[in-house]
């Protein structure tokens, strides 16, 4: 059974809401001890979804970052991504490199990946992903 609300919740979730409407705001279940990949989608059979960790943004590699519940915090770790992982502005490990864990609070900012400019460095061609964290945990 999936997380119901904030308040709720059957188990542990992370709720990532757009700070622009580049995607449908995300709910994560978390638990049992799963890691859940966010990333570009592998294939063209798996589709980003209200429920998984996919963005169709180009700035995010196949192996971006993981997040995780344990002992009711949740957890981020950058996982080798090209375009960085950043809480509240702070870039998580240096490119491909994999990061510490870092613990999520509700209303960080994530940023996933960098905004890719075009050589006159006036036009963003891909944008990065910028998310506000809500934090659920069960009652």
């Amino acid at each position: 059974m999936p997380s119901q609300s904030a308040y709720g919740a059957s188990f542990p979730a992370l709720h990532l809401y757009p700070l622009d409407e580049s995607f449908i705001p995300k709910r994560i279940t978390l638990g049992g001890g799963q890691r859940v990949k966010i990333a570009r989608p592998p294939n063209t059979k798996t589709q980003p979804g209200e429920r998984n960790g996919y963005f169709d943004s180009r700035v995010l590699s196949r192996q971006h970052a993981e997040v995780w519940e344990e002992g009711n915090k949740i957890f981020i770790k950058d996982v080798k991504s090209s375009n960085g992982t950043f809480i509240n502005g702070e870039r998580l490990s240096l490119e491909g490199r994999e990061s510490d864990a870092y613990e999520l609070k509700s209303d960080d900012i994530l940023e996933f990946g960098i905004d890719i400019v075009s050589e006159d460095k006036k036009t963003v061609l891909h944008r990065k992903v910028v998310v506000r964290v809500t934090c659920v945990f069960p009652n």
